[in-house]
């Protein structure tokens, strides 16, 4: 058997969330995540001087940081965290609300009583004039605390050794104006450590640090929006966006600050969203990079073969004319497990099931003919808000593990080639992205259309003054290359940030009209957004078998369910008189089930059910008939598909519809909407705008999609 090595491509990125011309920081992620991800990810790896670990730290990313650092920026909601509650207006109140509870509940607020107490006392805000009476509710104190809490929550386990900051964790409560100054300070402190960390680690041969294209655009798409057709069928854009120069414009800036920082040029590339084309292999190569990565469904597209560990282990040397460079490619099922399923389990399990995995790939290598190596890339900032203690526990005993397995070690990605040279070719590379081994989530709704078709008129009107532009505005655009604005458009991901993504986008854009003097096109003052999934309270954790007989049978029956509280955020047309309360959704491998909690009902009631994909369809229910029919919609007319007796009405609303009827197999997003109607006239829809989805199950369908 040969020794398995074992490649960790940690991914460090965040878009830029500056606004040039006013100089401000408009989002906190860097901040937040550096005194978390960033810091704390290398600052373990002092333990454990025998993991080699690779880090690809986006440009754009590591600007910010140094602009924290090295020009006293601060984003909004330091500023907001500054301030005293004594000096707050009406409006700061609303925002310190709005923005001081964006984490994860269940591990970065729970934890903390206070933190928790305040959270309920803000409760699920329906309307802004809601918002408006909790925010004069709120004392100084509470504002001061909720404050300390917020940034507190944020540091990462590394940062809570110290005794200064468990000293605040410990207190719990009625913070003082020198602990908040203290702690912001020490935020900062901890920013100023991370480059260093990293650039020690590297010239010490721990680890490797490699780069994306500066601003992480989807480099497939600027170099021609066209090539998405080559993976997916779908519209373009009206507007022609086809421009290679900007992306390698992007790679030289990235090696660029790369060797300014780190003393040497990155030998290694992880493209945007791993996104790939024969094209950019010239660019990437030109360079001075050596060897890219990508997710193994591009690898297996690109030699039309049937996954395999023969196949997917090893580095191919991808060539497009003369040019070529080393790939590898993600074990995804491996990475997946650390960024989306560990976190739900005992880590010490967690660990154990992973390097239960190499063992097998271990004794699996008794034919190999070469000296395998496994790539695991993923998010190195995002998971770990979702571990109870941000992932230290697991982290910990995942390396430990590895230094104690026989035959498993873990190597640098660039140290491996030089002993293990690509040996088969991949001469036409798959266009895609790690997502689907397409540019589907960039490109394949209508808001990211229209954000690409703004992107090309205002680049257009860039150029148009040839000598003369200025060279911020050609920043700009590179800039809203960025494939982040992009991944927040359209129906596949969305947050509490939706709307300032939007909004930072667009301004993005009309900075190139403002810093030539000129007035920046009217569309650009308006949002891009049409209505999105609404996140729910809790998403489904595990299927779920209820009884249909209209009561709630025992705890465990819709425990595992997702629920949404729909008098919290939906609108009603009797705002006196509300009648749902909670819908609850789940599902078992073959049905979608749901349940239907009401705060009154009359025997007028009927429930309908409007499902916009993937086919559209009307289910209708008369709850005290217990009648349930489906319908199809063709040409807003409807067309009767079936009658089903699996509903019940007593004490709640219970009904169950199998998957096939609503043509949905798994993997597919179920998205819909839910209004009440008395006498034939709509007195509610939930939610008020929007939808909701369900994603009918497959063997992981617990994974959550990470937020910034």
């Amino acid at each position: 058997m040969r020794e398995v090595s074992v490649g960790f491509l940690w991914h460090m990125h965040q878009p830029y969330y500056k606004d040039p011309v006013s100089g401000t920081y408009l989002m906190p992620w860097v901040r937040l995540h550096a005194v978390r991800g960033y810091y704390d990810m290398i600052a373990l790896l002092e333990d454990y001087p025998g993991i080699r670990c690779t880090f690809n730290l986006v440009p754009s990313l590591l600007a910010q940081i140094m602009d924290y650092t090295d020009n006293g920026s601060r984003d909004t909601d330091f500023h907001l965290s500054q301030k005293s509650p004594s000096d707050f207006t009406l409006d700061e109140r609303k925002q310190l609300l709005t923005r001081f509870f964006m984490c994860h509940q269940q591990t970065m607020i729970a934890p903390f009583p206070r933190f928790n107490d305040l959270y309920e006392k803000r409760g699920a805000i329906r309307n802004p004039r809601q918002l408006e009476s909790v925010a004069k509710k709120f004392t100084h104190q509470d504002i001061l605390d909720l404050q300390v809490l917020f940034n507190l929550t944020w540091m990462g386990f590394t940062a809570r050794k110290d005794k200064r900051i468990r000293d605040l964790i410990s207190k719990g409560r009625s913070f003082s104006e020198s602990d908040k100054r203290f702690l912001l300070d020490f935020q900062i402190d901890i920013m100023k450590e991370i480059i260093p960390l990293y650039r020690k680690a590297q010239a010490e041969g721990r680890i490797e640090i490699t780069a994306s294209p500066f601003y992480h655009p989807i480099g497939p798409l600027v170099m021609n929006v066209g090539h998405a057709l080559r993976s997916l069928d779908t519209p373009l854009p009206t507007e022609v966006f086809s421009h290679p120069q900007d992306l390698r414009v992007q790679i030289s800036k990235a090696v660029s600050l790369h060797e300014q920082l780190f003393g040497k040029p990155p030998k290694g590339m992880w493209p945007s969203e791993g996104s790939v084309c024969p094209e950019m292999i010239e660019l990437l190569a030109d360079n001075g990079i050596e060897w890219s990565a990508s997710d193994e469904d591009i690898l297996f597209a690109s030699l039309r073969q049937s996954r395999t560990g023969t196949r997917l282990y090893r580095p191919y040397r991808a060539t497009s004319g003369t040019s070529g460079v080393s790939m590898f490619f993600r074990d995804r099922p491996l990475s997946d497990h650390i960024g989306f399923v560990y976190a739900k389990n005992p880590p010490g399990q967690a660990a154990e099931n992973f390097t239960n995995h190499l063992r097998n790939i271990h004794k699996g290598s008794r034919g190999y003919t070469f000296n395998p190596f496994v790539s695991i890339i993923l998010d190195g900032e995002n998971p770990w808000e979702y571990y109870p203690d941000s992932g230290e526990e697991f982290l910990r005993a995942l390396y430990s593990n590895l230094l104690s397995t026989p035959g498993v070690q873990t190597s640098l990605f660039g140290e491996y080639l030089k002993d293990n040279p690509a040996g088969d070719t991949v001469g036409n590379l798959y266009s895609g992205s790690w997502i689907n081994h397409n540019f589907a989530i960039w490109i394949g709704h209508e808001e990211d259309r229209k954000a690409w078709e703004y992107l090309a008129r205002t680049r257009n009107y860039v150029e148009s003054k040839g000598s003369s532009a200025n060279p911020l505005a050609w920043e700009e655009i590179y800039i809203a290359e960025g494939s982040d604005w992009f991944w927040w458009y359209g129906d596949e991901f969305t947050s509490e940030n939706d709307e300032q993504f939007d909004r930072l986008f667009r301004l993005h854009l009309a900075n190139c009209y403002t810093l030539h003097g000129d007035t920046a096109p009217s569309e650009l003052s308006k949002s891009i957004i049409t209505p999105h999934d609404i996140i729910p309270g809790k998403i489904p954790s595990g299927f779920v078998h209820p009884i249909i007989d209209g009561k709630v049978s025992h705890f465990y029956e819709w425990l595992k369910a997702g629920y949404y509280a729909a008098a919290g955020s939906s609108t009603s047309m009797y705002r006196q008189q509300r009648i749902l309360s909670h819908l609850y959704f789940g599902f078992d491998a073959e049905h979608l089930y749901m349940r239907m909690d009401f705060f009154n009902t009359s025997g007028d009631l009927t429930v309908q059910m409007d499902i916009v994909s993937p086919e559209q369809l009307r289910l209708q229910i008369a709850p005290a008939d217990r009648i349930m029919t489906l319908s199809s919609v063709k040409n807003n007319r409807l067309e009767l598909k079936t009658e089903l007796t699996s509903v019940a009405f007593e004490h709640v609303l219970e009904f169950g519809i199998p998957f096939t009827l609503l043509s949905a197999s798994a993997g597919q997003r179920i998205r819909f909407s839910v209004s009440l109607a008395l006498k034939g006239l709509e007195v509610e829809r939930h939610p008020a705008s929007g939808f909701l989805s369900v994603t009918v199950p497959e063997e992981y369908f617990e994974k959550v999609m990470w937020y910034v």
